[in-house]
C-alpha cells in the first residue's frame, strides 16, 4: 500500500477529469488521476470529437466553449493531436431555419459566422471554401457557416492528452484503480491509499459510484446516443462538420432564440419519428475518409445497451438528404452516453472545503470541459 501526497486528486480520466488536471498543473499543483478502467472508455471517446462553439447555450456554456476551443488548439500542437477539419456548415432547408440563422448572426455569439444564401453558392470557391460540392446544396435555401469549430479523433486524442499530461506535465495516473472511500483528505482505493489537499470527482456517466451520495439530489438521467462510422465513395471530402435544420431547432444557442419556435413546430409536424428518437444529424470526417454520423438521444435511468436498426435507417436517410454521396457501408456501430439534466448544462457540487464533484450534464464535455475546470478553480482556489 503506497501513501502518496498530492495537492489535487482527480477521480475519473474523461475529458472533465483531464481538463481539471491540466488547469491544476498550470497553477503549479501536484496532481494525480485515479481511473477504475485501464483507459478512458466513457463518453469522452464515444463522441464526434467535435469541439463546438457556435450553438452552445448563451452565457456560461458558450463562454466556456470559447475558452476550451483555445486550450484544445494549444494542447493539440503540444500533444501531437491532429486537427482533422475545421469549420461547421449548417444547411438551412426551410425558410424558418433561415430566420433562425440570421437571428443568430445578430447576437454576440454570431461574431465571425456568415450566412450564404443560395444565390451565392457559385462564389464559395472564390471565397476560399473547398469541397462544398459534397453537400446537397440544391436541397438548401442557404448555408450558415461557423469558423470556430474543429474536429479531433476522440479515441486517439483522449489517450494522447493523457499521455501528454503524464509525460510532459508530471501528472500521476493510477489506472485500474477504483476509489472505495474518501475520509477527509485521505482516499482509499482498491490498490493504495492516497492523500490530497483537494479532491475533484469527475464521474461522467458513472452516476452510481463513489460520487452518488453527492449528486443524487440533482436527478441526473443518462442520455444514450446511437452512432455510426460509414465508408462512402472514394474521393469524398467534407468541407467541415455538417449539421441541418434539426440542429438549429435543438442546440440551445439557436433553439433558445425566439425565431426558433416556428422552426421547431414545423420539424415536429414534418419529422415526428426524428423528434421521437431525438435525431439531429451531425457528420464529421476522419483521416481515413470515413464519416462519423449520428445521432439519436434516449433518456433514462440507465444506458441503452442495444442499438436500433430503425434508428440507424433514419439517420442514414437524413445523411443522404444532406450529403452528395452515392454509396455507403457501415463499418462501426456504437452507443455514446452522457449524464443529462434540463436544469443546467454543467454542475459543480461543493461537497466541502476539500472536495467537489464536476459534471458536464449536456453532452458538451469535449467542447466546454477546460472552461468548466477553469471556472471551478478560479472560484475554489482563487
Amino acid at each position: 500500500m503506497t501513501n502518496k501526497n498530492y495537492d489535487l486528486l482527480v477521480v475519473g480520466s474523461g475529458i472533465v477529469g483531464l481538463a481539471h488536471a491540466y488547469e491544476a498543473k498550470k497553477r503549479g499543483l501536484s496532481v494525480a488521476i485515479v481511473e477504475q478502467n485501464a483507459s478512458c472508455t466513457g463518453a469522452s471517446i464515444r463522441n464526434f470529437g467535435f469541439v463546438t462553439v457556435s450553438g452552445q447555450s448563451s452565457r456560461d456554456t458558450w463562454r466556456r466553449a470559447v475558452y476550451s476551443a483555445q486550450v484544445w488548439r494549444e494542447l493539440a500542437a503540444l500533444a501531437g493531436i491532429k486537427i482533422l477539419h475545421q469549420g461547421t456548415w449548417i444547411l438551412c432547408q426551410r425558410p424558418e431555419a433561415v430566420e433562425v440563422a440570421q437571428a443568430f448572426l445578430r447576437t454576440p455569439m454570431g461574431a465571425d459566422c456568415k450566412y450564404y444564401p443560395q444565390a451565392s453558392y457559385l462564389n464559395l470557391e472564390s471565397l476560399g471554401f473547398t469541397n462544398t460540392g459534397s453537400l446537397h446544396l440544391e436541397n438548401s435555401l442557404g448555408l450558415l457557416y461557423s469558423p470556430h469549430e474543429f474536429r479531433v479523433e476522440s479515441k486517439e486524442a483522449i489517450p494522447q492528452l493523457a499521455s501528454y499530461l503524464q509525460n510532459e506535465m508530471g501528472v500521476d495516473f493510477y489506472w485500474k484503480t477504483e476509489v472505495l472511500s474518501i475520509e477527509g483528505t485521505s482516499v482509499h482505493t482498491s490498490n493504495n491509499r492516497l492523500n490530497a489537499e483537494k479532491i475533484v470527482m469527475c464521474p461522467g456517466a458513472q452516476l452510481t459510484g463513489i460520487a452518488k451520495p453527492y449528486i443524487e439530489k440533482h436527478d441526473l438521467k443518462l442520455c444514450t446516443l446511437q452512432m455510426l462510422r460509414v465508408k462512402v465513395q472514394d474521393g469524398f471530402v467534407l468541407p467541415g462538420s455538417v449539421m441541418t435544420d434539426n440542429s438549429l431547432a435543438r442546440y440551445l444557442g439557436w433553439s433558445e432564440l425566439p425565431e426558433a419556435k416556428v422552426l421547431q413546430d414545423r420539424i415536429a409536424k414534418e419529422m415526428p419519428e426524428y423528434i421521437k428518437e431525438g435525431i439531429h444529424l451531425i457528420v464529421v470526417q476522419s483521416a481515413d475518409g470515413s464519416l462519423v454520423v449520428g445521432d439519436s438521444h434516449h433518456y433514462g435511468s440507465s444506458e441503452d445497451v442495444f442499438a436500433s436498426e430503425r434508428i440507424e435507417k433514419l439517420i442514414i436517410e437524413l445523411m443522404y438528404r444532406v450529403l452528395n454521396i452515392t454509396e455507403h457501408a457501415v463499418v462501426e456501430r456504437w452507443t455514446g452516453v452522457y449524464p443529462s439534466t434540463n436544469a443546467y448544462d454543467a454542475l459543480i457540487e461543493k461537497v466541502s472545503s476539500t472536495m467537489r464533484v464536476a459534471i458536464v450534464s449536456s453532452g458538451t464535455g469535449a467542447s466546454t470541459a477546460f472552461g468548466l475546470a477553469k471556472d471551478n478553480f478560479d472560484e475554489w482556489l482563487g
